[in-house]
């Protein structure tokens, strides 16, 4: 299809929606429902509500449905994206990783309604893959992050919070469609009856392929063969489907939920661009992840608050390598079966006014079967995480508040079946780690206008499968040592002033001392503890916002992120640029009608290829979006993100899309 020709498609649509959402009598009919009809599901977050709120960093971010509803935007990677210290890269396996403050994926602690979210082998998960229909907000914490979170919250937390119904029942349906034609839909309802309660969710998510910049020339392997020829980027259509129910009841202190959620997709992989990557012809034609919750909560007394959470993952993946860029020749086709199951229980105790202490327990059980190829016997890896933690906040005066928590972590390896290594070398490599953990704040509040805060934090993060099994069969046990867990003391102190209802300003400085650093030289080598990394810098956030008229939001951070082998000098840690920023600003006029530009810029950064340092250029992108609300509950949306059409990449030979137009409709009630 032509662009002229998708043009004329998109502006069809646009007339026609309109048409329809200014039928007569739509926005009066609608307005005789207003008001927020969904509310955060608190079972589904660490910190107790209700006996007083807990102390956090001041280096927090919450995004809420609204927000993202808005925004058109459609996995949870575009929602953190805007989030002061996030860096988001795409790479080999068109899966993006993860940074936060320049620390990986992988020492960040995901959770989702308080649930540790992490396939067994790898310790991470598909951002992209999770969907974001069921979910009425999404909060980062950025570093010093409280013990009750559990192990691996090293450099902090994405936290996903569902939705549940309040008093009337609500309704909310987003369908987009780009200029590709790539579409997606989400809808979710729920509603109560004396103490029952349900909330339904869907979504549906299709695409051929995004386009390239129409700057990008064609590239070739060093055979003279198309690595890449523009136009629609090669291989890198998906499909997805998801959906989630949510059973539950309330009692006047008591509170007992079922929920359960299943996402089924399949996702092409654009091989590399660049003769200096390694070209790979990849696909996942399966990913699926399923979810079972049982929570609770009950309160024995007006002071004390008790609840539990009971859960069951399921992570299954197909990943395929094909011989050529044709797809049809198989070279091996690798599957993972995974599954993680275990129990997280909270107290809270307000001890008196000026003293709260709070609890909590997890224990999880993580499993990683998989086959190398569809004729190889199958691995299993068995392991058990398990921690408890205390904390407790004083209240000093009006204006101090101090809180401190401890923690006790311990890793233990289980099992692992059909491993090509012997038994005395995993018996070394999977000896049980025990680790101590504190988290401490401070908060000093002068007025209603200024208020610091300052923390410090021992976090630690245990090795994954990955880091404990790779390459192990090509070692002597001799030659196998045990991994210890990287360990992190965190320092911060921050500061927030809001002269203004509307108007607010938050400054961070941080830094994270890392020992025992999990790293491996090269792809043929074992992980081991070879390193120690320094991350600090400052981050910066502000925002202005009113119901009609100039509302803008800046995000601005600044990272240094070394690392040291011993006996060699300090160099960069790959893919952390040292300034990042994102700013939007716009008008929203008393009309209904809004108007909004984006900004994003991204500093250079540096990517190792063995001993090859490749140094990738800096950015910038700008986005627009218009929006007009027909009534309260009726919003139709106009966006295109990389409005310049520029070219550009995160990681070497593997460009991002350029220019795209998609339009929203979304229905709220």
């Amino acid at each position: 299809m032509s662009h002229l020709h998708r043009f004329v498609l998109l502006r069809s649509v646009i007339s026609l929606s309109a048409l329809f959402l200014t039928t007569p009598g739509t926005s009066e009919i609608l307005d005789q429902n207003q008001g927020d009809n969904k509310v955060v599901y608190e079972l589904g977050e660490i910190e107790i509500v209700g006996i007083r709120e807990r102390l956090e960093t001041s280096a927090r971010s919450e995004q809420t449905v609204e927000e993202f509803d808005r925004r058109l935007d459609e996995s949870v990677v575009e929602v953190i994206e805007r989030v002061p210290g996030v860096v988001i890269t795409f790479g080999s396996k068109n899966e993006p990783a993860l940074l936060l403050r320049g620390l990986p994926q992988r020492c960040i602690l995901v959770l989702y309604d308080g649930i540790p979210l992490a396939a067994p082998y790898f310790g991470d998960v598909d951002l992209s893959e999770l969907p974001l229909e069921n979910l009425a907000k999404m909060k980062v914490v950025r570093g010093n992050a409280t013990v009750l979170y559990g192990p691996n919250a090293l450099g902090g937390v994405l936290s996903l919070v569902s939705a549940k119904p309040d008093v009337r029942p609500n309704l909310n349906v987003l369908t987009t469609v780009d200029i590709e034609g790539n579409h997606t839909a989400r809808i979710s309802h729920g509603a109560r009856r004396t103490g029952l309660y349900y909330q339904l969710s869907a979504g549906l998510r299709r695409s051929n392929g995004w386009r390239l910049s129409e700057d990008f020339a064609s590239t070739h392997n060093t055979d003279g063969s198309f690595l890449e020829d523009g136009g629609l980027r090669e291989h890198s259509g998906f499909d997805q489907l998801s959906a989630g129910i949510k059973l539950g009841h309330e009692w006047e202190s008591s509170e007992l939920s079922l929920s359960a959620s299943f996402v089924d997709a399949d996702k092409e992989i654009p091989p590399s661009t660049s003769p200096e990557a390694r070209a790979r012809y990849w696909d996942f034609p399966e990913w699926k992840k399923s979810t079972a919750v049982l929570a609770g909560r009950f309160q024995p007394a007006r002071t004390v608050d008790v609840r539990g959470n009971v859960y069951y993952h399921t992570y299954d993946n197909v990943l395929r390598s094909y011989n050529a860029p044709d797809y049809h020749e198989l070279r091996w086709e690798s599957t993972y079966d995974d599954y993680s199951a275990g129990l997280i229980s909270r107290m809270a105790w307000s001890v008196s006014d000026r003293w709260k202490l709070r609890s909590s327990v997890n224990i999880s059980v993580d499993n990683h079967s998989s086959q190398s190829d569809v004729d190889q016997p199958w691995q299993e890896y068995i392991a058990r995480t398990s921690a408890i933690a205390v904390e407790g906040a004083w209240n000093a005066t009006e204006a101090v508040t101090l809180q401190f928590g401890l923690g006790g972590e311990r890793y233990d390896f289980d099992t692992a079946r059909n491993i090509n290594a012997s038994g005395e070398a995993i018996v070394d490599r999977t000896k049980d780690i025990q680790a101590l953990t504190f988290s401490g704040l401070a908060s000093y509040v002068i007025d209603a206008h200024h208020r610091f805060i300052a923390g410090v934090s021992s976090k630690t993060r245990f090795p994954t499968m990955h880091e404990l099994f790779s390459n192990i069969e090509q070692y002597e046990p001799s030659d196998v040592a045990s991994i210890a867990p990287e360990e992190a003391l965190e320092y911060s102190i921050g500061y927030t002033f809001s002269p203004l209802s509307l108007f607010s300003i938050d400054v961070s400085v941080f830094r994270y001392d890392i020992d025992n650093l999990i790293n491996s030289p090269n792809r043929d080598v074992m992980y081991a503890n070879i390193e120690k990394a320094i991350f600090q810098g400052i981050e910066l956030w502000s925002s202005y916002g009113a119901s009609a008229g100039v509302r803008a939001d800046l995000a601005y951070t600044y990272t240094d992120a070394s690392s040291e082998l011993p006996g060699e000098a300090s160099q960069r840690i790959p893919h952390v640029p040292l300034h990042t920023a994102h700013v939007d600003c716009g008008y929203a006029f008393t009309s209904g009608s809004s108007i909004m530009v984006g900004y994003t810029y991204r500093d250079k950064v540096v990517q190792y290829d063995e001993d090859q340092i490749i140094e990738i250029p800096a950015y910038a992108l700008l986005d627009l979006s218009a929006r007009h609300d027909f009534s309260p509950h009726i919003g139709l949306t106009i966006q295109a993100t990389n409005l310049l059409d520029k070219n550009y990449y995160q990681e070497i030979g593997f460009e991002r899309p350029g220019r795209n137009l998609k339009l929203g409709i979304q229905y709220s009630l």
